[in-house]
């Protein structure tokens, strides 16, 4: 009687746990960050579909169809040393009001893996997304300024859709912008975070209807695991409406330096900080699940 006892117990345990579970995975969305640690599985390197470390000294980091940049100043994009785990990193720089740091209609200066087959998402894909970025001496939000948006990340479509998911800074804070509304924001304060390596991670299931998902994780320096900040369920991913037409979605990171808006929603394209300069290394693209 007393082993039927404890095996009901067991029983009635699992029971709750896969209950709890459930109803988690029905959760719409986090929209504050959250403080709970997630225990970083490990991962094989047959997963692993694109890993950009600057270790071979180049702004494409010997891989084909990786560009560095396609702003023309010569400091738009240069390599830096060391690196967030090892001996080098590339930096992206962009000046308002040069044109050297003008390109594809914006001031940015931006890294992308669009010619690199492998990289590139379309719906049915399950992937991970991962990069390092330190905010070079990245001055201050002026309250007597617009908020001006600065990317630092983005998984993008071709052919001038919304884009799936950004990440940029606005004001103080880092924020996700995805779809063509969505916005959620993932650290409250990154002043503390100046000149540090923070750690992202974007777990997304790519789909054209409500079956899909993306979460973000965010890491600080010295911490051990990840942090998720903001997870968006049940949700149609890939923003695109032109596959037929040789549309593909794929990652560009650097700087981009978007327009500020007044308080009548009109557009304003000064700021107050000229210059931005982002570090950024390890970006990764893994497979999932995972082996």
């Amino acid at each position: 009687m007393k082993k039927s006892s404890y095996r009901i117990a067991i029983y009635a345990c699992c029971c709750v746990l896969l209950s709890t579970a459930c109803s988690k995975r029905k959760e719409k969305s986090i929209s504050e960050p959250t403080s709970q640690p997630v225990v970083t599985p490990k991962v094989v390197n047959t997963d692993t579909i694109l890993n950009v470390t600057y270790e071979n000294g180049e702004l494409s980091s010997g891989i084909a169809g990786v560009r560095g940049t396609v702003a023309i100043a010569p400091d738009a994009a240069y390599l830096i040393s060391p690196g967030r785990t090892g001996n080098k990193a590339i930096a992206h720089k962009v000046v308002l009001g040069i044109a050297g740091y003008y390109s594809a209609e914006a001031y940015r200066s931006e890294a992308d893996a669009l010619e690199y087959e492998p990289a590139l998402f379309f719906p049915g894909m399950e992937r991970r997304y991962e990069f390092s970025v330190y905010l070079k001496d990245w001055e201050q939000w002026n309250a007597d300024n617009p908020p001006y948006g600065d990317n630092i990340f983005q998984l993008k479509v071709s052919g001038g859709d919304p884009v799936p998911v950004r990440i940029l800074t606005r004001r103080n804070t880092i924020v996700v912008r995805y779809d063509a509304s969505g916005n959620a924001v993932l650290i409250n304060d990154f002043r503390p975070q100046i000149n540090k390596w923070i750690d992202f991670r974007i777990d997304v299931k790519w789909t054209l209807d409500n079956t899909g998902y993306f979460k973000i994780y965010s890491k600080y320096e010295g911490e051990q695991d990840f942090t998720l900040r903001f997870q968006n369920l049940d949700a149609r991913t890939f923003t695109g409406n032109q596959l037929a037409n040789g549309q593909k979605g794929y990652i560009k990171w650097g700087v981009y330096r978007e327009a500020g808006t007044d308080a009548n929603d009109n557009l304003i394209t000064t700021d107050n900080v000229l210059t931005r300069i982002a570090y950024h290394d390890n970006i990764r693209i893994i497979k999932l699940p995972l082996n």
